[in-house]
């Protein structure tokens, strides 16, 4: 019966079980497989006639033993194929208006490699209207540079995805993705490319690294005005050779070589050591202190390299690390380095080298990431010649030198160091002290062979000793009775040879020089003129009086 019902080309015969397990179909019914579910679920339910609506048919049904059938008859084969174009135009419109409303751009090619369709997108993106591109070979777009390289070809070409980086004509420049569209026999069909605009991400990577500079350098900023506000962290540099010397020592912060720092005693290299660490990429590990000098020789080696168990007489049983071990990732600063021993300069130049040390009593090298500075007042190419210092060793540590120069040759860093060593005085100790013009004057014209240790202890002896709020020649004298050092010049008595200026214009001048020091000393007029005592509205008043601006 079966081979009689298939060759029914008219009628759509559909044979069921109880179960509604398709039995039987023929060609005409296997046009509704889509609906069988339907079909299926209607017959089981003993419907006798019912119509499929959007693929026009009416189905009869009725029982034959213990099968089921159902009749489908097409209504009109040519409604039947009219609701398939308007299904399928419906779907084509949806999925036009996917691609259309895309964010990203699209373009779609055929197989030999010629446009197709392209969403509004695409031309926003690119510049390129579809009325350019829709119908032309991507092939002639290459050759016409409209565009450097085609990720459709290349997809073709491969027979596979392709992800490139492609510039147009316009300037523009995008990533593109080629994706291959096969037929059920794995054959490219067409290939849809999706495009996305990087002159708009190159655009924000730009900005965002704008940003990040700014931040990083707003952090600077923010450091350095914590610094000024820290009296432990701040450095005065007035004059210009010493704002050389701390803009040498900021740059050479930023890279891990040796640095060797060279100057009298007291001038300040700890300091300058404190701030290259404190900008270095080291700056959250250790900061490591030591004079070489102060150690005596028998302990530096075991101070520096440490020492294993029962390496001498009264060791620690358990051994002890060095303080190149302790620096481990941060700094080391060896102050006075001339005055290292010959036999440990030996092992410090392997440091150097290798970057490992061995204990005292031990032979397992263990390695230290450190960075050495070092810093003397002596003149080690003349120990060199004496044999008292290794030549190599001076080599390494000399890679980048900063030179401090002594206080006698900075004088305008004085009077600044002077209020600066004064405000912190005046308020640690809750006092109010200041020095009178005469006073500074011979502050500024002493050579200070101690350089800024010795004006510093200078200003707070007698600061502290003094029991007048302003200090002037007499207290000077008073405290200077007790120096056992080079003697100032407190005399003001000019030579009777001297031609000298009318009073009223020496004053005048002298004022405007106190005025020009302090207010380069704080940060704003305001408190320029608290430390001085006037008025802000009076100080900017002598300010215009002597064409003086804030830097």
């Amino acid at each position: 019966m079966e081979n009689i019902l298939s060759k029914i080309n008219i009628i759509g015969v559909l044979i069921l079980n109880k179960q509604g397990e398709v039995l039987f179909s023929n060609s005409i019914a296997k046009k509704y497989n889509y609906y069988f579910e339907n079909i299926i679920e209607a017959t089981l339910k003993g419907a006798p006639f019912f119509s499929l609506i959007h693929y026009p048919a009416e189905v009869t049904t009725f029982s034959d033993s213990d099968q089921l059938v159902a009749l489908i008859n097409p209504i009109d084969e040519l409604v039947r194929l009219k609701k398939e174009k308007e299904s399928l135009q419906s779907l084509r419109n949806e999925l036009n208006e996917v691609i259309n409303s895309s964010f990203d751009g699209i373009v779609i090619c055929d197989k030999d490699g010629i446009i197709i369709h392209q969403n509004p997108s695409y031309e926003q993106i690119t510049g390129l209207s579809a009325k350019a591109c829709i119908g032309r070979s991507l092939k002639e777009l290459e050759e016409e540079d409209v565009i450097d390289a085609s990720a459709s070809l290349r997809a073709l070409k491969e027979n596979k995805e392709v992800t490139i980086i492609q510039k147009i004509n316009t300037g523009a420049t995008v990533l593109v993705s080629a994706a291959p569209i096969r037929n059920k026999n794995g054959e490219i069909e067409k290939v849809v490319n999706n495009v996305r605009d990087l002159t708009h991400l190159n655009a924000l990577e730009s900005e965002i690294q704008q940003l990040e500079q700014q931040n990083q350098q707003i952090h600077q900023e923010l450091e350095l005005l914590k610094e000024q506000n820290d009296p432990k962290l701040s450095l005065i540099a007035h004059s210009d050779i010493m704002k050389d010397v701390l803009d040498r020592a900021l740059r050479v912060a930023q890279i891990d070589s040796g640095v060797l720092i060279q100057g009298a005693s007291g001038v300040g290299k700890e300091k300058i050591v404190e701030l290259i660490h404190r900008h270095s990429f080291r700056k959250d590990y250790p900061l490591i202190k030591i004079n070489c000098g102060a150690i005596p020789e028998s302990l530096l080696e075991s101070e520096l390299f440490g020492y294993e168990s029962g390496s001498f007489t009264g060791a620690d049983k358990k051994g002890k690390a060095g303080l190149f071990e302790a620096a481990n990732h941060g700094t080391i600063f060896l102050d006075e380095i001339g005055e290292m021993p010959l036999q440990l300069q030996v092992k410090l130049l392997r440091v150097l080298q290798e970057r490992e040390i061995t204990r005292v009593g031990g032979i397992k090298p263990i390695s230290v990431n450190i960075r050495i500075i070092a810093a003397t007042h002596r003149d080690l190419t003349e120990m060199i010649a004496n044999g008292q210092f290794r030549e190599d060793l001076y080599y390494r540590l000399n890679i980048i030198p900063i030179k401090i120069p002594p206080l006698k040759d900075r004088k305008d860093d004085i009077i600044p160091l002077v209020y600066h060593f004064l405000n912190g005085l005046n308020h640690k100790y809750g006092i109010n002290r200041k020095f009178s013009n005469d006073a500074l004057n011979v502050f500024k014209n002493y050579d200070w062979p101690g350089n800024v240790r010795e004006l510093q202890n200078l200003v707070e002896r007698i600061a502290l000793m003094s029991l007048n709020a302003e200090i002037d020649l007499e207290d000077l004298q008073k405290e200077l009775q007790f120096n056992e050092g080079p003697k100032f010049n407190v005399k003001t008595q000019p030579s009777a040879s001297l031609n000298l200026e009318p009073l009223k214009n020496r004053l005048e001048s002298f004022e405007a020089e106190i005025i020009r020091d302090a207010i380069s000393s704080f940060p704003s007029i305001r408190k320029a003129a608290v430390a001085l005592k006037v008025d802000q509205s009076t100080l900017v008043r002598k300010m215009q009086k002597y064409d003086i601006e804030k830097q």
